[in-house]
């Protein structure tokens, strides 16, 4: 699992940009895994969650560009593992389960991740805690939708 980077000293770009590689990876492996899911009704979970996480990234996007930030690429060697590994799963057949266990996995991570950048970053505004909080609501909400299907 690679984890968030917290390298930079301000507590608000370092949120924002690990928010930003969070829902580009999500984006990603969504992407990856769509076409190896035939099932409908998981289909259009995760395009819903895809479109969600592209959302997302604009609304991080349009709050760097008031702080004079752009996003960096980062998560490159997390998006490739993921492609890699959903690759590999597709190979051998890819089900509904494996896909939904794929996607609480990658899900979880993710939630793993968001919490660790708001605990290590404590010092953020009382509107960018909210929005991190909200994520991770919105995360909750995804993996209550997909277990079904595990």
């Amino acid at each position: 699992m690679e984890t968030i980077d917290h390298t930079t000293g301000n507590p608000v770009e370092n949120v924002l940009s690990g928010m930003y590689k969070n829902f580009a990876v999500g984006a990603d492996s969504i992407s990856a895994l769509l076409p190896e899911v035939e099932h409908m009704p998981l289909r259009r979970e995760l395009f819903t969650q895809r479109e969600y996480y592209r959302e997302q990234m604009q609304d991080i996007r349009r709050q760097m560009a008031e702080i004079w930030m752009e996003p960096r690429e980062s998560g490159k060697a997390a998006r490739e593992c993921s492609k890699m590994i959903i690759r590999m799963k597709a190979k051998t057949g890819m089900t509904e389960a494996k896909a939904a266990k794929l996607m609480a996995e990658g899900t979880n991570m993710g939630m793993v991740q968001l919490h660790e950048l708001l605990n290590h970053n404590q010092n953020i505004p009382d509107e960018l805690r909210a929005q991190g909080e909200a994520v991770l609501s919105h995360e909750r909400e995804y993996l209550d939708r997909i277990t079904p299907y595990l």
